[in-house]
């Protein structure tokens, strides 16, 4: 057996401390080679690769460990002899010394770098197999939470890391299995002895760059207030004006370059502004005119409006006190001119209430289907009588049929038929009179109102829709009127969808046009 022993070892020589073929009880050995003294006679049956192969009848490997003999680290690989049925016969077993050169001696002997290494370690046993650190060899593995990335590798991970050892020296390791053993090696080395090339680098360009720093730093002090002395002077001419210590001026330009854009820039920008402000101030006096003008007009009409209270007023009161004083009876001529003159003073309040009301959007307009035309004839015969007896004739156009349906307030259009009738009988001269022609142009209804001399001047003509505003203040309280009738019926046509404007017209007089929306062959 010992020489069958030999005859193999020495064929393949993988076991440096030989083979042996130990009983099945585990006492000495049946046989061994080469021979070592005092092995033959150990007792190998509490090994664990003894029980192991005994108990597993296949193939294993021991717990590395010290040999018995030899005292020096060494691993067993055990399998089974069985004969036919599968009975045990005996237990072969190789024994080979860590460190022997062909086995473990690469991972105790090779460094990475000064001072890193390898470590060979078996999860199973607890233990670092093999290392670069002799004093490592066979110890046992730190304790849980000593070490973070060990504690993933035993817990399976296989791969790179970073991590303080047990030592407090933090490294870059490196993990891969072992296959068939269960075992898995670490490549380390210190990040600092790692990193060193990258720090050498780094504090390279740090040095380089605090240099090359210090070197523009140095070189634009020098250079930039030369390059920049126009764009100094610029910028300092600017604040001055935003300060106000000058007047807002286009800036020299001295260079073409980007500077001189700069400039060229702003002197736009000062020029544009120079025509806003211009603008503004052109629009300021104009709203400050426009302004002064609508506060002359107010203050005329308050004192057109204080008159024309006045006077019926001061008729009435006069009236009343030569009644009481007996001067009067009051018999039906007196009452008449008092009647007379509060239905004037009541029509002029009605006309400044739908003023007042119209401005703050209140004017109450009903909106029901009307026919303009029929109503504008029930003013035309009212108003006959008067125009009659002032000597002015009244001249109107047929009413289509069937006649133009607007939708509108009754009340308050015939109010603006009336005002425009009221007008001609004040101002027209005896003689004259008035021409009323009606068409539809598309989907509204103009009507002209055409009356004779005397005809309004070219410049009053856009102002005669204002309120307050009189053609001629004295010859209007002449005749009674204050100043509002137009405007008032502005406002009420305006309401109702249409427009009112004033031109000359062909027979000397005013001309009045009234376009109202209108359709034909609906029903009022």
């Amino acid at each position: 057996l010992s020489g069958w022993l030999q005859e193999h070892h020495e064929t393949y020589p993988k076991f440096s401390n030989g083979l042996i073929v130990i009983p099945q009880n585990g006492l000495g050995s049946l046989g061994e080679y080469p021979l070592r003294p005092g092995r033959g006679q150990l007792d190998f049956s509490q090994s664990d690769w003894f029980l192991a192969a005994t108990a597993e009848k296949q193939p294993v490997l021991g717990k590395a460990m010290r040999g018995r003999a030899s005292q020096e680290p060494l691993i067993v690989m055990a399998a089974p002899v069985l004969d036919g049925q599968g009975k045990i016969l005996a237990i072969l077993a190789g024994v080979s010394a860590i460190a022997d050169p062909g086995f473990l001696n690469q991972v105790q002997e090779a460094r990475i770098g000064k001072t890193g290494g390898f470590l060979l370690i078996s999860p199973k046993d607890n233990q670092f197999v093999a290392a670069t650190n002799p004093d490592m060899v066979l110890k046992p593995l730190p304790k849980p939470g000593v070490n973070l990335l060990h504690d993933r590798a035993m817990a399976g991970y296989r791969g790179t890391g970073v991590t303080v050892n047990a030592f407090g020296v933090e490294e870059l390791s490196a993990m891969v299995s072992v296959p068939s053993t269960g075992w898995f090696l670490v490549a380390r080395v210190p990040t600092k002895e790692a990193f060193a090339a990258i720090d050498e680098a780094r504090q390279f360009f740090l040095r380089a760059t605090m240099i090359g720093g210090v070197v523009v730093v140095s070189f634009l002090l020098l250079v930039l207030p030369y390059m920049f002395r126009s764009l100094t002077k610029t910028s300092r001419l600017i604040h001055r004006m935003a300060e106000g210590e000058i007047e807002l001026q286009p800036v020299p330009m001295t260079s073409r370059d980007e500077v001189g854009d700069l400039v060229e820039g702003f002197n736009i920008l000062v020029g544009r502004l120079e025509e806003i402000t211009a603008q503004k101030l052109a629009e300021e006096r104009l709203r400050l005119s426009e302004r002064e003008r609508m506060e002359a007009s107010l203050r005329q009409w308050m004192a057109d409006t204080s008159h024309e209270l006045r006077t019926p007023v001061a008729v009435i009161r006069a009236q009343i006190e030569a009644i009481q004083d007996g001067v009067h009876s009051a018999d039906a001529p007196t009452l008449e001119v008092l009647h007379r003159e509060a239905m004037g003073l009541s029509r002029l309040i009605d006309d400044l209430y739908t003023l007042a009301r119209s401005d703050v959007g209140s004017l109450d307009i009903y909106r029901v289907p009307i026919l303009p035309l029929e109503l504008l004839e029930e003013t035309v015969s009212a108003f006959s009588h008067r125009y009659a007896e002032a000597g002015l004739f009244i001249e109107q156009s047929e009413i289509p049929d069937p006649p133009p349906v607007a939708i509108g307030d009754p009340a308050r259009l015939r109010q603006v038929f009336s005002n425009l009738m009221e007008n001609t009988l004040r101002y027209t001269d005896s003689g004259g009179g008035l021409r009323i022609e009606s068409a539809l142009v598309g989907d509204r209804l103009e009507i002209n109102f055409d009356d004779t001399p005397p005809g309004v001047p070219g410049e009053a003509l856009e102002h005669l829709f204002d309120r307050f505003y009189r053609v001629d203040a004295s010859r209007s309280r002449e005749h009674g009127g204050s100043g509002i009738g137009l405007a008032v019926s502005t406002s009420v046509v305006e309401a109702m969808g249409g427009r009112i404007k004033a031109s000359h017209s062909s027979l000397g007089g005013l001309r009045i046009t009234l376009s109202l929306p209108c359709k034909l062959g609906e029903t009022a």
